[in-house]
């Protein structure tokens, strides 16, 4: 067992929400991507049944098929200066998400 003390981020998306920088590819594609490229190794992504963002819309997995709209929910957990580079990269990009950060957060790690 191995005790880290890390940060915890949690990033709420649409899956319908285009990066435009990045040639309208799906932010949390994008997210996903800048992940590995800065070595964030404890990174996993869910597709939400039910819920919104911001725009108070309930989408729901029935109407999915139309609407495309569904939340994403983006977790991992990095060290403290992972994290944070992570979100000074990705600042400009995260428009209409939502982003809890958790810091000092303790992780046990079974190999």
């Amino acid at each position: 067992m191995e005790k880290i003390v890390g940060t915890f981020v949690r990033i709420y998306v649409k899956e319908n929400q285009r990066c435009e920088a990045f040639g309208k590819k799906p932010l949390n594609k994008v997210i996903a991507e800048m992940a590995l490229k800065m070595d964030i190794t404890d990174f996993v992504e869910y597709k939400a049944f039910e819920g919104y963002i911001f725009d108070k819309k309930l989408t729901t997995l029935t109407r999915e098929v139309i609407d495309h709209e569904l939340p994403i929910i983006i977790e991992f957990f990095t060290t403290d200066e992972k994290a944070q580079k992570f979100l000074d990269e990705m600042a400009p990009y995260l428009k209409n998400t939502a982003v809890l950060i958790f810091r000092d957060t303790v992780g046990y790690f079974f190999r």
